[in-house]
């Protein structure tokens, strides 16, 4: 009867140490996919060229913003025709909350 009790806890033990391994080896596998996959990242955004000056942390939301300068003069503000601006809000796959803008001119009378 003792016998069997010992070789019981011997085995809890064992078993015990085999689980603690196995997490281990989980955290080391899971720890070197994290790194292969963040290099590979970098590697891509540095051949897009993007992501440029930022930590490896912060993640990269663009937006492309044009400014144009008009010089006018005299009369020739009469004949710029108008523009109308229509907006739509919706959100996307991802859960991301997104407007769209359309631009469409008027022409003057």
């Amino acid at each position: 009867m003792w016998t069997f009790v010992t070789q019981l806890l011997v085995t809890l033990v064992l078993l015990g140490f085999f689980l603690v391994s196995c997490q281990n080896v989980m955290h080391i596998v899971r720890g070197s996919l994290h790194f292969v996959l963040k290099h590979a990242h970098q590697e891509l955004d540095k051949e897009l060229g993007e992501g440029e000056g930022l930590s490896d942390d912060e993640e990269t939301v663009s937006s492309r913003v044009v400014r144009r300068r008009v010089f006018l003069k005299g009369n020739e503000l009469q004949n710029i025709p108008g523009e109308q601006v229509t907006e739509e809000q919706f959100t996307d796959e991802q859960g991301n909350f997104v407007t769209k803008k359309d631009h469409t001119s008027t022409p003057n009378p």
